[in-house]
Parts: C-alpha cells; structure tokens; sequence
C-alpha cells in the first residue's frame, strides 16, 4: 500500500476503523510524518489496539537511530557476556532479540485484547528489542546490583552454576552435564569415586563449586575425556544427572525427542512444494494452533483484505491499476538457491532474486 498517496492513506483509514490490532515497526519520527502515530490512529477507533515495535524505545538518545537485533543484543549486555573465557563478544546464534520481541507483542495484545473486554477500549503498546533484552537478565541484574561483581563470558558455562556446562568425550563429541542443585551434584559422585576425592568438602555446596570452579572443571573434562560422550550419557541418565547431547541443527530435526514433539511440521506451497517449518509450540488440548497454510508473498492477500473492507471487484481492480496497492511478483525462483550460504559471493547471486550472504 502506497501511504505516500492520499488514495492509499484512504484506505489504510477505512480498514483501521474496523481493525482489532494495528502492527507498526518504524522508528518513531518515520510513524508521525506517515500520519500512522498512536494519537492519529484511535482518533478512528478508539477500539484499536495500536502495537508499536522499535529497536530502542520510543525516547532517548537512540529513539530516532536505525535499530537491529544484533545492536540489541550488543547494547543490552547480551553480547558481553556470551562467548569463550577471555574471549571477544559473541553473537546469540538466533536473531533472540527479534524473536524476543515478537514474544512479547504476542503477549502484550492477548493482554490488551483482555483489557479491551473490561474497559470498552483499546490501548497502546509499546515493545523495543532492547528492553526485550534487558529483560532476559532476570537473573543477573539483581545479584550484581548487590555484590557489584561483573558478569564475563563463561563459555558453554553458567556463571551462577557449577558444573553446568559442556563437556568433550574421548570421541571428540560434547554432551551438557547440568547439575542445577546440590541434589545432583549428589548424584553424581558415586560416578566419580574411582576418578580420587570429589567429596572435598569445597565442592559440597555450589558456592563451593564457584569458587573452585577452574580446578573443578578442569579434573571433570580430564575425566569425561577418557570415555566416548554416549557413554557417559547412559550412565548419567541412569543416575539420574541432567545431561544431554549438543547438537548441531541437522541433528536436533532428528532426535527423537524433537519428532515425538512434533516439533516440526511439513507444509506446502503452490511454487515451492513440501517444506519444513517450526511448529507452533503453544499447544492447546481442544483448540488447533498450528501452522495453516504456507508463507505467503508480499500482498498476496491484498485484493482479499480490500473485499472484506467492503470494496468492491471494480474498487480493488482502480486501486491496482493507480499502483495504491498492489500485489509483488513471485521473484524467488528457487528456495535453496536463496537461502545457499554465499559466504559474500556474489556469483552465487541470481539476478533479481533477493538474498543476502550469511
């Protein structure tokens, strides 16, 4: 839709008065000169609930700078404390504060819309994928505002919990030993007898555990080292010691946790065919909540959408012919040429299909 036009602003008015929720993700001054702002927007419904998504919030030095998640993840910390010991910043391997993000709007019109029910009106929310990061130090914040002790990259560690982390077998494959509590540290000395004094009354406690944590870890890995990392998992299992495989992506889409879950689902699209996505993993027991449907292409909807907003055939068709709206041509040819990694190549471009090097 072309909101630059007055015809298209137009439009955007008619269906935001019959809307439930309306999704904007511009940095605030982009949304005021657009006429798309919150005070405009419920002036036409004051049912409407209005979603305002940022990189940094909506004030403040940074409100009106280009935001990403990566920027996210490096301004809130998040970056700063992920990595090897020693070590240089590191990036989550999933864009989390996008992902973050999009939680937390999820949540916040389920909130809204129950609001909505009580009040008789819609409300503004506000998400920004720093705060959304910010947030996932739930667990951090608190003890360093208290002991002013700084939080460093631990590696596969926690810097809270000892041993938690991975381990390397003898078959060069590492596996997670988790011992959460004191109760399964318990539990795991009866494995470690034979290997000389794990029962030191230093590593009786976690704190104890911290404290020694670099000696400790060191005599674990020297020990796992001498088994194959299977091994080591069936007797953990057996002991009852959290623990798991690390997997590499191509393997967790085949553990039999994941398929027992159906964690992902196969879906069909009328270009592309068979595909596998992630299934929803909200769950409810009567209702269905997964994927319907396939990814569609941008305003492949368009001419649906304007038909429920009451246009009719010869409305949407003079929409289109003005290019008001109007619906992209398919341009991607090939999913796997798209999304190949292209390690900056450009000869593994196609031309005119859009894709990017990662």
């Amino acid at each position: 839709m072309d909101l630059k036009s007055e015809r298209g602003y137009e439009v955007l008015t008619r269906l935001v008065r019959d809307a439930d929720v309306f999704v904007v993700a511009f940095r605030p001054d982009a949304v005021e000169r657009m006429g798309i702002d919150y005070d405009t927007l419920r002036g036409l419904s004051n049912r409407l609930i209005y979603c305002s998504i940022t990189a940094f919030g909506e004030t403040g030095p940074r409100a009106h700078q280009p935001g990403m998640d990566i920027l996210a993840q490096a301004l809130s910390g998040l970056m700063g404390v992920t990595g090897e010991v020693g070590g240089g910043p590191v990036k989550v391997g999933v864009p989390i504060a996008d992902f973050v993000g999009s939680f937390l709007l999820g949540f916040g019109v389920c909130a809204a819309l129950r609001l909505r029910d009580r009040t008789g009106h819609g409300d503004k929310i506000s998400i920004n994928l720093l705060d959304g990061q910010v947030a996932t130090f739930a667990n951090y914040i608190t003890v360093y505002d208290k002991t002013r002790v700084p939080f460093r990259p631990q590696g596969g560690g926690h810097p809270q919990l000892v041993p938690y982390q991975p381990f390397l077998g003898s078959d060069q494959k590492y596996f997670v030993l988790a011992c959460l509590s004191d109760k399964f540290w318990q539990k795991l000395l009866p494995m470690l007898d034979e290997y000389g004094d794990f029962r030191d009354p230093r590593y009786r406690t976690n704190t104890g555990r911290i404290e020694h944590r670099g000696e400790l870890c060191e005599r674990l890995q020297t020990i796992f080292g001498k088994r194959p990392a299977d091994s080591w998992l069936i007797d953990l299992e057996a002991a009852g010691v959290p623990c798991g495989p690390i997997h590499r992506l191509e393997d967790a889409l085949e553990d039999p946790q994941v398929i027992a879950n159906d964690a992902v689902i196969s879906l069909t699209h009328p270009t592309h065919g068979s595909y596998r996505a992630p299934n929803n993993p909200i769950r409810f027991a009567a209702a269905d909540t997964g994927p319907r449907g396939y990814a569609p292409d941008l305003g492949e909807h368009t001419d649906e959408v304007l038909h429920e907003a009451g246009y009719s055939d010869d409305d949407v068709r003079a929409l289109h012919a003005s290019r008001v709206v109007h619906r992209a041509p398919a341009q991607i040819t090939s999913i796997s040429r798209v999304l190949r990694p292209t390690h900056g190549r450009d000869e593994e471009r196609t031309k005119g299909t859009p894709c990017h090097p990662f």
